[in-house]
């Protein structure tokens, strides 16, 4: 016997479907994440499942590896971070610009701190994750040239790649990296420490460089 009965709008099912998925997959990710920056150096699927109260079966059905789930987080954690990045005006005060610098690094990179020890550790199982480090470290220098555009403009080729260099090595992750977990100083202390290297090579990379007028 044929059944007559309502039709079923199949694209509003699969709109629905979709729309649970991205949801799922938005909850593997955050718990992932989560976990991370409660301390959890390389959280288990185990671990992601059950605190998300999502299904291993599910889990893996969204992702089919481990390594699939860490990339999916770190690009997630990346791009929250550079949303908290403010822009910089090159007509603004060098002295505001370094402050800038200064303030929003040392906030950025200690929220970074756990995820940038889980970047370290399974990079080797998920190279994902590797080329991501490798990208964030091309905008955080790419950020660093913009910042700082009205004055590495001024200079001469050579000069330019040598300061951009030295601003990128003093406040790249690896800076602060060691000022707290090498040194072990605390982040008020390691965020006044990166003032007085910004003042430091700014002074003379930036103005004590600058051409003097010729004598009349």
């Amino acid at each position: 016997m044929k059944i007559i009965g309502f039709p079923v709008p199949l694209a509003g099912l699969q709109t629905n479907r979709i729309g649970r998925d991205e949801g799922v997959r938005r909850t593997l990710v955050q718990t992932t994440l989560d976990l991370i920056q409660a301390g959890d150096g390389e959280p288990t699927a185990a671990a992601v499942a059950t605190i998300s109260g999502i299904s291993r079966t599910t889990l893996t059905h969204h992702f089919p590896s481990l390594a699939d789930l860490y990339a999916a987080a770190f690009d997630l954690a990346v791009k929250r971070v550079l949303d908290l990045v403010r822009p910089v005006d090159s007509a603004t005060p060098l002295a505001n610009r370094v402050e800038l610098l200064v303030s929003d690094r040392a906030r950025l990179f200690e929220e970074w701190l756990p995820l940038w020890h889980f970047a370290e550790r399974v990079r080797g199982i998920a190279p994902p994750v590797g080329v991501g480090v490798v990208q964030f470290r091309k905008v955080l220098r790419e950020r660093l040239a913009t910042c700082f555009a009205l004055e590495l403009g001024a200079l001469d080729p050579d000069s330019r790649n040598l300061v951009l260099d030295s601003l990128d090595a003093a406040f790249g992750l690896d800076s602060w990296m060691n000022l707290r977990a090498q040194l072990r100083l605390s982040a008020g202390r390691a965020s006044r420490t990166w003032r007085y290297t910004a003042g430091a090579i700014v002074q003379r990379a930036f103005i004590a460089e600058q051409p003097r007028p010729a004598l009349s």
